[in-house]
C-alpha cells in the first residue's frame, strides 16, 4: 500500500510547523499500539486525514481505529459503572 499524497507548504513557516506535528505525532505514538496513538491524536482535535498523513496510514484505519477506541471508552464505563453497583 502507498503512502497518502503529501502536500507541499506553500510557505516555509508552514512547513515548519508540520515537521513539529510530525514529531509530535511519533512521540505520541512511541511505545504505544496505533490505536491508541490515533485515538490521543483524535482526542486533541486531528482528523482523520491529519492523522493517516502524520502517521502514514489512510483515513479509512485512522476512521475505524477511532471508532473502535470509542466503542472501548464506552464498554469501560459500562463495565466500571456495573462494578460500582
Amino acid at each position: 500500500m502507498t503512502p497518502p499524497r503529501k502536500k507541499t507548504p506553500a510557505h516555509p513557516v508552514e512547513a515548519k510547523l508540520d515537521e513539529v506535528a510530525r514529531l509530535l505525532a511519533i512521540l505520541v505514538s512511541r511505545d504505544r499500539s496505533l490505536q491508541d496513538a490515533v485515538a490521543d491524536l483524535s482526542a486533541v482535535g486531528f482528523g482523520p486525514t491529519r492523522i493517516a498523513e502524520l502517521i502514514g496510514t489512510s483515513p479509512g484505519y485512522v476512521k475505524v481505529a477511532v471508532d473502535r477506541a470509542k466503542k472501548r471508552k464506552v464498554t469501560a464505563k459500562k463495565t466500571s459503572g456495573a462494578a460500582k453497583e
